[in-house]
């Protein structure tokens, strides 16, 4: 049994022993794994070749076999349903991809809890009695009723404000916007959790109308993919430490961003298979995500594809001095979202979000990609902005893609039913 707690570097470690752990119980006692086990080379190999060999769990799968195909033998999930210690969830779904899942909060709270000390502002702040507002779609999380404005008392859960009532910013009503600006001073919290899409919605209301927001101790980014368009904007109106929080119904927290800008794993909470796809000019490297929570109480998840790429960097060590698992450069945003060049390239969200970024007067962004390669380019703009703005980005955007580029200028970004927006898309027409 040496094997179970050596990595492929020969280092003892509890976190490998807890990467077999979860790996057996899933190949042992839980139906789904039933066809996986030929691929395993057993437990005398380094659990990384274990688990390299094996496939990717997807949506797909998960929608088709749960719930009873990843509940281990011998859990009983309807007498945990019965007790109130789960219950069923479903995910927001930013690309119509929404799946059923088991939710634990004692589970997720220990998640949560262990990224904490992967940044050192957010762990001199957060200690689990810390107040914190929550500035995110309704439709993804918190107290909502849709056509009503809950009372703050209706939408205050011990330690935390969930301040939105509104599927997307846009809509916001002046009066919506300056409520939200005035609990948040009121409630005065040490961490303001929030989607980065709906913070610089009110980073920018608060600009164009000269409102001093509430300054919090430290921002976290969550939800969506922090553009640094989004960012951009919020900065002008926040001076707090902005850290980026990576994860997902299906695995908890994954991943948070260290005071030096990288990403690192919670080693704690999961293990990451990443799956190279491509080296990129900047020398780093571009692949998947394959995430493994550990200690679900009912449902056992082993590879899930999360759907998002990410860039690890040329150099792994960090600047910070984490080393415990993956680090990583950035996330580039969700696979489904990928444009190409007329050569066939990749370009991620991130790619386009870089260029515009450089951009001040654009505050936000959607890129289409049709059939044929052309780009039209959605653009929410500061009230500076005018025609040269539009014709700037077309020249960029050009520069990138080697396809037409249209760029025009909107009040709104266009949200999922999920509340979220996606920033590109290739369409079918």
């Amino acid at each position: 049994m040496a094997a179970r707690t050596i990595d492929a570097a020969g280092d003892g470690s509890v976190y490998w022993e807890r990467c077999a752990e979860a790996l057996d119980l899933a190949l042992d006692a839980t139906p789904f794994y039933a066809a996986w086990r030929a691929s395993d080379p057993g437990q005398d190999v380094p659990v990384t070749r274990r688990y390299a060999v094996l496939p990717a769990l997807t949506k797909a799968d998960i929608r088709a076999h749960f719930p009873h195909g990843f509940v281990p033998a011998g859990v009983d999930f309807e007498e945990a349903l019965a007790s109130g210690r789960i219950a069923y969830v479903s995910t927001s779904g930013s690309t119509e991809d929404r799946v059923t899942l088991f939710w634990s909060q004692a589970w997720w709270d220990r998640s949560e809890r262990a990224s904490w000390k992967l940044n050192a502002h957010l762990r001199s702040v957060a200690d689990g009695t810390h107040r914190e507002a929550v500035l995110a779609s309704p439709l993804c999380v918190g107290p909502y009723r849709s056509g009503e404005t809950l009372p703050v008392s209706a939408r205050t859960l011990g330690r935390l404000l969930f301040l939105n009532q509104t599927v997307n910013p846009a809509y916001w009503k002046d009066e919506d916007a300056r409520r939200i600006v005035e609990e948040l001073a009121a409630f005065r919290p040490a961490v303001l959790e929030a989607d980065p899409f709906y913070l610089a919605a009110l980073a920018a209301f608060a600009r164009d109308r000269a409102l001093t927001l509430y300054q919090p101790a430290v921002i976290t980014l969550t939800y969506s993919f922090p553009a640094k368009v989004f960012l951009n904007v919020v900065r002008q109106a926040f001076g707090a430490p902005l850290v980026s929080s990576y994860g997902s119904t299906e695995t908890g927290y994954v991943f948070a961003e260290c005071e030096r800008g990288r990403l690192h794993q919670n080693t704690d909470s999961c293990h990451v298979d990443f799956v190279p796809l491509e080296k990129r000019p900047s020398g780093t490297v571009l692949g998947r995500l394959l995430v493994t929570p550990f200690g679900h109480p009912v449902q056992c998840f082993v590879r899930f594809d999360v759907g998002d790429l990410a860039e690890v960097a040329a150099v792994p060590s960090c600047p910070c001095g984490r080393s415990g698992g993956l680090t990583l450069e950035r996330v580039m945003g969700r696979a489904a979202d990928v444009t190409e060049t007329r050569d066939g390239q990749r370009v991620t969200v991130a790619d386009v979000d870089a260029v515009l970024a450089e951009m001040p007067e654009v505050r936000g962004f959607q890129i289409d990609q049709s059939p044929a390669g052309a780009i039209r380019a959605r653009l929410c703009l500061a009230p500076c902005a005018g025609a040269d703005t539009l014709r700037s980005v077309e020249r960029a955007l050009g520069r990138v893609y080697d396809y037409p580029v249209v760029a025009h200028a909107v009040q709104a970004l266009w949200h999922e039913s999920s509340g979220k927006v996606r920033l590109a898309r290739r369409t079918e027409s």
